[in-house]
Order: structure tokens, then C-alpha cells, then sequence
């Protein structure tokens, strides 16, 4: 498996929509920052550890799904049924943002004490949020493709 170039676009584009839904949580004075929901989810569950320990967690769960996803855009990339860029890069996004928002519901249905949100404004944010994800991802894939990054062993 390609696993440099997964990385690299993995943490690229995670690392892009982190700071897009950073800059839009400070602008609209709203917590759109998906690790932290996901460390508040963590904390708040039977049996939890501390908050620090939790907001690791939950840091630790976003860049994995960023992982995931990369690696699933990298099956359809290898086997040419699209090529990395800014239009399949902002379509498997606006996807991934429509998977996303399932499993962000499931996780608020089914917690046992989720935190009081507003989840409609939430998960708009969410597919704009993935498709700056499918962007960075795809861009940052092309440039190690064309550069040849070297594969981790």
C-alpha cells in the first residue's frame, strides 16, 4: 500500500479542514471544531478518563478518519477510475461530508449523554468542512504522486 502518499495527503487534508473549521467556529462564534465535539462525546461517555485524556481521544479519532477516508479516495485513484484533483478532490469530499453527517447523527442519537448542540448548523459546516478535506487530500496526494515520494516500509 501506498502508505506515504495516504499519509501525507491524510494529514494535509485533515489539517486543512481542522483550520477552516477553526477560523469558521471563531467567525461564527460556534463550535464546529470536530475533535473537540468528538473529545466532548468521549469525556461524556459511562467510564471516561480525564478531559485532557479525552480531547486526545478525540484529536487522535479525527486524523484516523482523515486516514480512512484517504485510503478509500486512494483505491479509486489507483485503480484510475478518477485522478487526484481540485474537482474529484471537492466531489469525494462533498461525499465523505454526507458520510460524515451519518455518522455524526448516529453518535448524538446513540450516545448516552451527548452535549446540548444545535446539529443543523453543525452539519452544514460538516460538508463544507469535508469538501475543503477532499481538496487538500487530493492536491497534496498529487504533488507526492508527481514528486514520488518514497513509500514507508
Amino acid at each position: 500500500m501506498k502508505t506515504g502518499k495516504i499519509l501525507i495527503a491524510a494529514i494535509v487534508g485533515t489539517s486543512a479542514m481542522t483550520l477552516f473549521s477553526y477560523l469558521v467556529s471563531s467567525s461564527e462564534n460556534k463550535n464546529f471544531r470536530e475533535p473537540e465535539v468528538l473529545g466532548q462525546l468521549i469525556k461524556r461517555l459511562p467510564k471516561s478518563r480525564s478531559k485532557k485524556s479525552s480531547q486526545i481521544a478525540g484529536w487522535l479519532l479525527h486524523y484516523t478518519i482523515g486516514i480512512s477516508f484517504v485510503t478509500f479516495y486512494h483505491q479509486l485513484w489507483k485503480r484510475k477510475k478518477i485522478n487526484p484533483s481540485l474537482a474529484s478532490g471537492a466531489g469525494l469530499g462533498a461525499a465523505s461530508g454526507l458520510v460524515g453527517v451519518t455518522g455524526w447523527k448516529g453518535m448524538f442519537e446513540f450516545h448516552p449523554k451527548p452535549p446540548a448542540k444545535n446539529l443543523k448548523p453543525f452539519f452544514g459546516h460538516l460538508i463544507l468542512a469535508h469538501v475543503v478535506f477532499g481538496v487538500f487530500s487530493a492536491l497534496s496526494y498529487k504533488v507526492a504522486q508527481d514528486h514520488k515520494i518514497r513509500e514507508l516500509k
